[in-house]
């Protein structure tokens, strides 16, 4: 390695040891109703708030075929069978050097189902007491894994779960979405062996700080709910039951009250699509569904997760707003934004924009579910910074923009939102492409998602590793106080 490289190396390092980190509870969940969205489509996502210096890995695993007998097994004991024939599935996971379980995070299957894995919650003491949660009961870092390969449809994945948190109890509270080209599912993990799901209306939004946001759910309506038999019934039996406006309240039941923090997130996502309806961070309860005030855009999604309430008086860019909690954090790893379309079949699955590192400097890139292969960038291992790794590469140059966001950070945000609406534009024919192709030609569909992941990961990382080099040079010229006379602008062909 040039000593260059070696220097460069150094200071990412440093840089990234001042960086922000935050504790497991650090998610930020998102889903929009098919009729609420700009094109039809049903969205979800979550921003994978944990740490700043956190490499992240984007693979294929294979469709597999195991024997009778065969587990999967995570680190804190829980194990299960595998099924006869598992489905193939994305993933999002760990670096094995990590060493805490896979965390797959959000992965689409090759049935045509989409996952995100989770937003984790905390379970209040009262619940704890009657239903504790299980040390070795199914947690995040395996649910993913354990689901994606099972399951035909997003209903189905609710089932599942529920039943393994039914069997095996749960090791953590937690909140998990699921859709396919037809629904989406939100599902609580509310204690050691009690759940609950609801089907996520059409023209509505919800976004998902961490806590538990169920209300009243009518067990009786099994089209638009799922849930454990005594989600009710265990905290009546023990005087546990809160209510709301006069109805059993699964929310304040089950979970704590709510964090600065996830008040202000859960504020924040409702002030963003919703405006008009002047929702008051202090509101007593929030509710879980909205409406938005516009159709919302993929794009819109995108500039969600990199929210720091600019313009409002909580704008946690100012000076006085530092150390609350934004949705746009620089503790985030990865964010992933999963579109499922009426035109997708099963073969394409879904749409998957992911941003390596934060998304607030870094880019969003689309690809299929239906993919065999990802990029070698994004199979990098290690914890430490690495030139050859997506993840870094992105994150090396978000640590550089976040220096100063408005005279390093403002031009690489506005390169990378240019570019962003020049790949969501030509998506309609790209979609049209692959959805022919898959009619004549299942493989060779196969092989033209694959090689347009890779080659759209490839112009990025390209062009991310040139605008490093730019801005470098200018931190170089003009950083530690020094004159600035115009704000940093890449120049990228």
């Amino acid at each position: 390695m040039s000593k260059k490289n070696n220097l460069l190396k150094g200071l990412m390092t440093l840089l990234l040891s001042l960086s922000v980190s935050v504790n497991v509870f650090a998610c930020t969940g998102v889903v929009v109703g098919k009729n609420a969205t700009e094109d039809g489509s049903i969205i979800m996502g979550r921003t994978e708030d944990i740490g700043a210096a956190y490499n992240k890995n984007f693979v294929v695993v294979p469709a597999t075929t195991y024997k009778k007998g065969e587990m999967f097994e995570d680190l804190n004991g829980f194990k299960i069978e595998q099924p006869a024939k598992a489905y193939k599935y994305t993933m999002l996971p760990d670096v094995e050097e990590h060493e805490d379980g896979i965390y797959a995070a959000a992965g689409i299957n090759e049935q045509g189902v989409a996952m995100t894995a989770t937003v984790s919650a905390a379970v209040n003491d009262a619940i704890k007491a009657i239903d504790p949660l299980v040390e070795n009961g199914i947690r995040e870092a395996a649910i993913p894994s354990v689901v994606l390969p099972r399951v035909k449809t997003a209903r189905e994945g609710v089932k599942v779960l529920g039943e393994i948190v039914e069997q095996y109890g749960s090791a953590e509270g937690n909140i998990i979405l699921f859709a396919d080209n037809e629904e989406a599912w939100y599902m609580e993990i509310l204690s050691g062996h009690q759940w609950a799901a609801v089907k996520v209306p059409d023209d509505m939004y919800a976004v998902i700080p961490n806590a538990f946001m169920l209300g009243y759910v009518d067990l009786n309506d099994t089209e638009n709910v799922m849930a454990s038999k005594d989600v009710i019934n265990m905290p009546a039996q023990h005087g546990l039951v809160k209510n709301y406006e006069g109805k059993f309240h699964l929310a304040l039941t089950y979970g704590p009250e709510m964090s600065e923090g996830n008040r202000l997130r859960a504020w924040g996502g409702q002030h963003f699509f919703s405006a008009s309806q002047e929702i008051a961070l202090d509101t007593p309860v929030f509710d879980l569904f909205m409406k938005a005030d516009d159709k919302i855009s993929v794009d819109e999604v995108m500039d969600l997760q990199r929210y720091r309430y600019e313009g409002t008086e909580n704008d946690v860019n100012l000076p006085e707003n530092k150390g609350k909690r934004a949705i746009g954090t620089e503790a985030q790893a990865e964010c992933h934004i999963i579109q499922m379309k009426e035109s997708y079949p099963k073969e394409v699955g879904g749409l998957m924009w992911m941003a390596m590192g934060n998304a607030e400097h870094a880019v969003y890139l689309p690809t299929f579910g239906g993919i065999t292969d990802t990029h070698e960038a994004y199979k990098v291992p290690g914890v430490n910074y690495n030139e050859a790794s997506a993840y870094w590469t992105f994150r090396g140059l978000s640590t550089l923009a976040e220096l100063d966001r408005v005279n390093f950070g403002k031009g690489v945000r506005d390169y990378w939102k240019q570019y962003e609406l020049n790949l969501i534009k030509a998506q309609a024919q790209v979609d049209q492409k692959v959805i022919e192709l898959v009619k004549t030609n299942k493989t060779a569909a196969a092989t033209y998602m694959t090689e347009q992941g890779i080659n759209t990961a490839e112009d990025a990382l390209t062009k991310a590793k040139e605008i490093h080099s730019q801005l470098y040079t200018f931190v170089a010229k003009h950083g530690g106080g020094r004159t600035i006379k115009a704000p940093f602008a890449p120049v990228v062909k």
